[in-house]
């Protein structure tokens, strides 16, 4: 796993209250992971954006919402009667409801456009830029 972003990194663009300092190498870590996973190719020295995306995404995983699994569809219909009782709520599938980015956190969403230049297209080759891991 490439690290794009370090524990100092979050720190100073958070601050040093963002998690418990024992758990804050975990979340850096899954910080790193969830980057890796995306597929950026970045220079070396890592760019600045790309160090805020991974202090977001770290922020994420300490609030527990980086990885947060989503159990049903987006509300698209509430109905609420007082003296027969009567409460209905309809859902939207998840596969339907999950277009895009739009049923992430705002934190992993900001992310993403954040490193969103450094995504290599579908289908093409990039030469360079490659991080070998510390």
């Amino acid at each position: 796993m490439t690290q794009y972003v370090t524990v100092a990194n979050v720190d100073e663009k958070l601050s040093a209250d963002w998690a418990p300092d024992a758990d804050k190498g975990r979340f850096v870590a899954m910080a790193n992971a969830y980057l890796s996973a995306q597929g950026i190719q970045v220079p070396d020295p890592v760019p600045a954006d790309v160090i805020m995306a991974g202090a977001e995404l770290a922020a994420a995983a300490a609030d527990g919402s980086l990885y947060a699994q989503q159990s049903q569809g987006t509300m698209t219909q509430k109905r609420v009667k007082a003296d027969g009782a009567e409460v209905e709520k309809r859902y939207a599938e998840i596969s339907t409801s999950n277009v895009g980015n739009a049923a992430l956190p705002s934190r992993v969403q900001f992310a993403l456009a954040l490193i969103g230049p450094y995504k290599a297209a579908r289908g093409s080759i990039t030469a360079g830029y490659r991080r070998e891991p510390c």
